[in-house]
């Protein structure tokens, strides 16, 4: 990043004094536990692996089932594995998800609101996940020696599957309604009329009953795309803000940053799943595990794409960070209002407790977006440009 750092300290400096120091103060303890989520979500396969193998669990889930007889015994043992994996992780779910929420100020959900939520996006995660590696596992058995081709199209299905339902996973979660907002919806036909792509409706995501966080999304419906927007941000933004949030969402769908994504998120997946093939070959006779087409190897599977995909967390976000300042470009150019564009994203700083400026090298390890106070001066030199 060539930004002179005296200019970019100074507007963090600014939006720091705008934000106060009580959002300061939770902004800095969410990013420090964000660190500590993603140490912890690297050490929970560990402890998995620990708790399926030693104890000799694995094999003795995979010979009370006979899993390795037919697939859907398999599917089953996976589902297990996975069932048990959530239930243990459910206390730090609830830390990371729904007490940190409280401390933060951004939490209006009751617990049984928030255990409900997890219960209904489990029920939905494990047949899917546990299905991806049922394929896995199928082609392992099949062939042994020939697994590439097959384990590229099983990525390839999940990886479209994930994006079919994607808007499934977001209504799961929160209620969406038709927003009749005329003037809101005619400014953002002509947004779209005027970057070329076929606008779907406008609905509203009921988030202010759960959180008080903003957040908006242009997903797709039918022959269309839809907008869909918190009512959170509704309630804050005026319509200059909004259409900033839209363009910019735009500009990932004009950029085709979403398919451009998933290929690049696929192609990391079978990497890593090519060296998991590998790691099951090497240490995946240990004890009475049965090499890699054994059921009873998938804890051990599972430690190795957490560890590697951690590895690979750099990489994604360098991507992300670049196709997120691509969009911000985007929607600068689209709407002429840099103005509006600092406001919204002081506002987002606010509602989602981001912190202006974290030391560079917690941007460049943990952050899939540039820093506010990265994107605010990219605004204003924008402004300065054109002026």
């Amino acid at each position: 990043m060539s930004t002179p750092e005296p200019e970019l300290e100074a507007v963090a400096w600014e939006l720091e004094a705008a934000l106060g120091e009580e959002d300061l103060a939770k902004a800095r303890y969410q990013l420090r536990m964000q660190m500590t989520r993603f140490v912890i979500g690297l050490l929970m396969p560990l402890v998995m692996a620990a708790l399926w193998l030693p104890t000799g669990w694995a094999v003795a889930l995979r010979d009370a089932l006979h899993a390795n007889e037919v697939w859907w015994a398999t599917w089953l043992a996976l589902a297990v594995f996975m069932l048990v994996s959530a239930v243990i992780d459910l206390p730090l779910a609830w830390y990371f998800g729904f007490r940190l929420e409280e401390r933060l100020g951004t939490n209006r959900q009751s617990f049984g609101g928030w255990l409900w939520d997890e219960v209904k996006e489990t029920a939905l995660n494990i047949p899917l996940q546990s299905a991806l590696f049922l394929g896995l596992y199928l082609i392992f058995r099949r062939w042994p020696n020939r697994w590439l081709p097959g384990l590229i199209v099983i990525v390839v299905v999940f990886m479209v599957a994930f994006y079919l339902l994607s808007p499934v996973f977001l209504r799961l979660r929160y209620k969406t309604e038709p927003l009749d907002e005329p003037d809101l919806e005619a400014r953002l036909r002509a947004l779209f009329a005027r970057a070329g792509v076929r606008f779907g409706g406008l609905a509203v995501l009921k988030a202010a009953e759960k959180s008080s966080r903003g957040n908006a999304a242009v997903v797709p419906k039918g022959a269309g795309n839809e907008v869909v927007i918190s009512d959170t941000l509704l309630e804050a933004a005026d319509p200059h803000g909004v259409e900033v949030v839209i363009a910019h969402e735009l500009g990932h769908k004009v950029h085709r940053d979403l398919p451009k994504l998933m290929v690049f998120l696929g192609a990391a997946f079978v990497g890593v799943l090519a060296v998991g093939y590998g790691v099951l070959q090497t240490l995946g006779r240990w004890d009475s595990l049965g090499g890699t087409a054994d059921v009873a190897t998938f804890p051990l599977l599972m430690a190795t794409v957490a560890w590697l995909f951690g590895a690979l967390q750099v990489l994604l976000n360098a991507y992300s960070r670049r196709i997120e300042r691509a969009a911000d470009a985007y929607a600068l150019q689209m709407t002429d209002n840099p103005a509006a564009f600092e406001s919204v994203m002081l506002l987002l700083a606010r509602q989602n407790k981001g912190l202006p400026l974290p030391p560079r090298w917690v941007e460049f390890f943990f952050y899939n977006h540039p820093s506010i106070a990265r994107r605010v001066l990219m605004a204003r030199r924008w402004r300065g440009a054109k002026a």
